[in-house]
Formats: C-alpha cells, structure tokens, sequence
C-alpha cells in the first residue's frame, strides 16, 4: 500500500455505505459542484483516467459500489450514448497486453432542487504503452494532453508527476510583478522571454 493510502481521512471507517467514482467522473463532479452556475459543459483532460476493463467490469458484475461513465449511461433516461474514441475500443481493448486509459472526457451537468445530475456525452480512450506496475504507471508514455504535461515537467522539474506544476505555470508566461522595497520606488519585474527555439528538427521524417 502506498503512503497516504491508508490514511484515515482516505479510508473513512467511520462511513458505512462507501461508493468510488472513476477517475474522469471524480474530476467532473468536484468541479460542477462548485460551478457558480446551474448547468454548464466540463472537458477533462487528465492524462490518465480508469482503465476501460474496471469500467466495463463493474457495471457486468452489478457492482453498486463503484460508479463510472457506463454506470450512468446505464441509468439514463434520455435514451441517448456516450459517444466513444476509438468506436472500436471493446475490440481493441480485448486484444490489448495492458488496458486502456481515460485520456479526454466531456461532461454537461445540470443543478435544481432536487440535486447534481452529471452526463457524459464523449470520452477517448488511449492505449497503455508501457506496463502499469512501472514506477510512474506508464503516465509519461500515454498519449494524452496531460501526458504532455507529464513530459514536459520531466524536463523542467525532473519529475514526471509535477505536470500539475507546469499546468499551473502556464498562464503566467506574460504576468508581470510589483516590487517595492521599504523607501524605495515600485517597479515592474517582467519574466526573462526566450526567442530562440528550445529545440531544432521537424516532426516527419525526410522522404
């Protein structure tokens, strides 16, 4: 078990009835909770999700204890499917080594009086490259938007898990600070900006 796993504030023995979210639907109802609006569209592009074989199992085996996309669109009412990238991902993911992930997901929601309905509309799916029991999950090597993230923190922190960090860094490329120093006059302290390319190459190969 991993440190902080088996916190109390994570293991909750005090709660009876105890229900797990998958990884994207977590995401989506932490933040249409707090939305300041009563409906509303959520994109979530965390760069490793559930893995699609816990998704379908559950909901095969009636597991009332976990929910995730396929258990709400089981239990919706509109009729209408969650449209799924690649349309061929029960196929694909049967002839899988590892699994596939949760890499973009797009939720729309809905708040009244009677509480918080979430559904899905669209996810895609990325196929695990590397093996999951690898010190990072196989994170740095998935193809997602947030995988990019993972690798471009290796680079800048040495860590892949930092991609929050660089997440978070990103809108303040053009900020500006205010310095001022005890008798001495306010000034503008604006980041050193880099013209030349980090990199040189091309992406295709010659020929």
């Amino acid at each position: 078990v991993e440190e902080g796993y088996s916190d109390e504030y994570n293991v909750l023995e005090s709660i009876d009835d105890k229900m797990e979210l998958s990884h994207h639907l977590a995401h989506a109802y932490s933040v249409c909770a707090q939305a300041p609006f009563d409906t509303g569209m959520v994109v979530v592009m965390d760069g490793m999700g559930e893995t699609y074989r816990v998704m379908k199992k559950a909901v095969e085996m009636g597991d009332e204890t976990y929910v995730s996309d396929f258990t709400l669109c089981n239990d919706d009412d509109d009729g209408r499917e969650i449209e799924i990238v690649p349309r061929n991902l029960e196929e694909l993911a049967a002839k899988s080594y590892y699994d596939w992930r949760e890499a973009e997901s797009v939720y729309t929601f809905c708040k009244d009086e009677s509480g918080l309905k979430v559904k899905p509309i669209f996810k895609r799916f990325t196929q695990e490259n590397s093996p999951p029991t690898l010190y990072n999950h196989g994170f740095e090597n998935m193809d997602s938007l947030g995988a990019l993230y993972s690798r471009a923190s290796s680079h800048i922190f040495g860590d892949w898990n930092a991609c929050g960090k660089a997440m978070g860094l990103a809108p303040w490329q053009d900020h500006a600070w205010d310095s001022e120093k005890e008798g001495e006059m306010k000034q503008r302290i604006i980041p050193e900006m880099i013209d030349t390319p980090i990199v040189e190459g091309t992406l295709y190969k010659d020929g």
